[in-house]
């Protein structure tokens, strides 16, 4: 049972699953969807079997993994997993993952899981991705709980808590909750840990006792790479906007959009990788330290496992040597690989040229470039 304080973020419980079938069998974008996800079926029998679903996890197994798998199909070459052979049936993450897409990074880790035999996991996101009343339910349907986002400093903290205290009360019940590890996507490419992630971790529990408090919510890094990152164009161009304007506006329907590019847009070849969890021997060294230590140290760690685990495709390589202008790495990638990954960044530059202007190029193309290099930088620290 969900306590009443989490009635403004929490997800649907197995009761009100049947009554969000029931809105998901009479809404016409569901009916459109069901056409694409499940093509060997009339919508009828679509309509049966949403209506004959009585839970989450039987939705999540019968509904939502044949979306994400029509999303693969249509979209991903292929999706190579790593370490999902640590993790236990009757054991509680808190997967804190690096953040390239809006949606997918979680779907796919949700897939991934069901593949393995495993619970899913739920899952945090922004509230500005609550368009309509759809998604509203889908989400809600879906083990998806509200980030609020704020920017004023007293209510920030608030959500803080409230939203640290819902994630403790999830693991502590035995489920698992993935979350991203900053606020937002990573827009170039450098997968960094916001340590304002991990104080809102250690704002519930006892916060005396900050090691252990971090330990009990079982923290567990995941590493997701793309080949081909699906809103890389979106990404350099607010990267680009930002640094000349000094701030960058969101169009109405760009969180939206950035949705749709991620599921549709080409990502190659996908590597989902579950890093080893955050245990007392990482943090030995830091009993007594002073908290903002343990924190430094953890977002840290964090770091460290998803650069370890982050996979390298030839794109990265390409990118890396493009903007050093060496070869370093000449020997790790075709010709043909080349050649490819010069005409995907060609079509996104010459599109952005359009809009931007030909003196935002040199500019655009170090962006771009970026997104694919950094990753190398990272992985080769360690």
């Amino acid at each position: 049972m969900i306590p009443e304080q989490f009635e403004d973020i929490r997800s649907f419980s197995n009761e009100e699953i049947p009554a969000a079938m029931q809105y998901f069998a009479n809404d016409l974008t569901i009916k459109k969807l069901a056409g694409l996800v499940f093509p060997e079926k009339k919508f009828d029998d679509v309509k049966k079997l949403l209506l004959s679903t009585k839970s989450v996890d039987e939705l999540q197994e019968k509904v939502t993994a044949e979306f994400v798998r029509w999303i693969i199909r249509n979209s991903v070459k292929s999706v190579d997993t790593q370490g999902f052979d640590k993790l236990y049936r009757g054991k509680s993450y808190l997967f804190t993952g690096n953040h390239r897409d809006i949606t997918l990074d979680a779907f796919l880790l949700q897939l991934c899981l069901i593949n393995n035999g495993l619970k899913t996991s739920h899952v945090a996101f922004g509230n500005n991705l609550i368009f309509n009343e759809l998604t509203d339910i889908f989400s809600k349907s879906n083990k998806m709980f509200r980030v609020a986002r704020s920017k004023n400093v007293m209510e920030l903290a608030k959500n803080s808590q409230h939203l640290s205290d819902y994630i403790r009360f999830l693991i502590k019940d035995g489920q698992s909750v993935w979350i991203a590890q900053r606020n937002g996507r990573t827009k170039d490419g450098n997968d960094k840990t916001d340590h304002g992630i991990i104080t809102m971790f250690s704002m519930s529990g006892n916060r005396k006792d900050m090691i252990n408090n971090l330990l009990e919510l079982n923290i567990t890094p995941v590493a997701t790479s793309y080949e081909f990152e699906p809103c890389a164009m979106l990404k350099t161009r607010e990267r680009y906007i930002t640094e000349r304007d000094g701030k960058y506006l969101k169009g109405p329907t760009e969180d939206y959009d950035s949705v749709v590019s991620g599921i549709m847009n080409n990502k190659g070849r996908v590597n989902i990788s579950i890093c080893e969890s955050i245990t007392n021997g990482d943090l030995k060294d830091f009993e007594g330290a002073d908290r903002r230590e343990v924190i430094q140290a953890v977002a840290n760690i964090i770091d460290k496992r998803i650069y370890k685990y982050y996979k390298l495709y030839p794109n990265n390589l390409i990118a890396h040597d493009w903007l050093s202008g060496l070869s370093t790495f000449s020997n790790a990638y075709s010709e043909k690989e080349k050649s490819t990954f010069k005409s995907y960044c060609d079509e996104i530059f010459a599109k952005l040229d359009e809009e931007l202007g030909s003196e935002a190029m040199p500019r655009i193309k170090e962006i771009l470039l970026g997104i694919y290099a950094n990753p190398v930088e990272n992985k080769f620290k360690i």
